[in-house]
């Protein structure tokens, strides 16, 4: 039976496996307790033609078939399985590691080790198949700023001018206004001048 490229990450009480498969169709997942078996029509990774897919993974441990569950989306077909018994597996089929080292991988971006412990209010699936919110996806949203402290602290719309400014801009028209009452005086006293001049 063929194989799947598939990625794997754990956690105390559950598996995360994802098969790399392109637009997958007809997908069927069997969950026994100690095997999965996966039929599915697509592409799989690292080649452009579609074809029947089947793959079974005899699981190191028991899992619990009727809690599990799988996913089908665009680019892979995510599982989640349920472990019988919580603990870490650290493998997660039951067979000899050059069997596998072909097709199974482990999935870093999930993993957890065993001693890192659950933060509070954890989402276990958080980040497995976009099961997390949008906030995850923003590197924790925001990062606690305050918006309406920011409004507050900014500048006023329109230029931010102050009444001073304005009086310190309207000064110079005065000036302007002054000179222009006074520019008529200079030409009537020579104009008178020369008309002496003449009578003379």
């Amino acid at each position: 039976m063929s194989h799947i490229p598939t990625k794997w990450a754990e956690r105390d009480d559950r598996l995360y496996i994802t098969l790399e498969v392109t637009s997958p169709s007809n997908v069927q997942v069997n969950f026994e307790e100690k095997k999965i078996t996966v039929s599915t029509t697509g592409i799989p990774a690292q080649t452009t033609t579609p074809r029947e897919l089947n793959c079974e993974l005899p699981l190191l441990k028991a899992i619990k078939p009727e809690e599990s569950t799988y996913k089908v989306l665009g680019a892979c077909i995510q599982i989640c399985a349920i472990k019988k018994d919580t603990g870490y597996w650290n493998h997660l089929v039951d067979l000899p590691a050059r069997q596998v080292k072909a097709w199974l991988s482990v999935d870093w971006n999930l993993w957890k080790d065993e001693d890192d412990n659950e933060a509070p209010g954890d989402n276990r699936d958080a980040g497995f198949g976009g099961y997390g919110d949008m906030s995850s996806m923003l590197g924790g949203g925001a990062g606690g700023m305050d918006f309406s402290s920011m409004m507050q602290n900014m500048p006023p719309m329109g230029g931010g001018d102050s009444d001073d400014d304005d009086e310190e801009e309207g000064a110079p028209i005065d000036d302007y206004a002054e000179e222009e009452e006074e520019a008529p005086k200079p030409t009537e006293v020579p104009a008178a001048a020369g008309e002496s001049k003449d009578s003379a």
